[in-house]
């Protein structure tokens, strides 16, 4: 989902899960006032992955981005660390969409209560793969890296949105 005219995209279920070490898809119903989650649960002793696509405005400077990740978990009682990653690729008209993407950028960010909303920190400054060019064909990667040191929650974390954060260079 975009909203163009404050330059924030966000994507939730939108995603897809990758066929290789994929997050596994999952809905829960919050049980007081019986609002649906709709998440992706990324394990927390291996790597795993969603993918989405925007098509990116005409007015996007084709420079790096920045994202944050909205996320809650299970119940635990303790280590409520997780670090989230996001890498990308853009397509132009006639690219080889078999690419490598570029490379991650990640942010740790902590948890701690049972289906409470949490938003990260933006990542440092994510550079796009290929050679971004206005109007490209964006595929995003996002996963949990359970081996980084600020990864320390033992249970799933449950991914609900990404807010990429990009700059403009024209009105429209």
């Amino acid at each position: 989902k975009c909203d163009w005219s404050s330059d924030v995209c966000s994507s939730d279920l939108a995603m897809t899960t990758r066929t290789t070490n994929g997050a596994a898809i999952g809905t829960s119903e919050i049980a007081t006032n019986l609002e649906m989650l709709s998440y992706f649960a990324f394990d927390s002793s291996t790597a795993e992955y969603v993918q989405f696509n925007i098509q990116m405005p005409k007015s996007w400077n084709e420079g790096t981005i920045l994202a944050e990740f909205v996320w809650t978990h299970p119940a635990t009682t303790t280590n409520f660390g997780v670090n989230w990653n996001l890498q990308a690729y853009a397509f132009s008209d006639g690219d080889n969409i078999s690419a490598a993407f570029g490379t991650a950028q990640n942010v740790d960010d902590t948890g701690g209560n049972t289906s409470y909303c949490y938003i990260s920190a933006n990542t440092p400054a994510i550079t796009i793969g290929g050679t971004p060019a206005e109007s490209d064909w964006v595929i995003f990667q996002a996963y949990r890296d359970p081996a980084a040191a600020g990864d320390s929650m033992a249970v799933d974390a449950y991914l609900l949105g990404v807010r990429i954060i990009y700059t403009t260079d024209a009105a429209n």
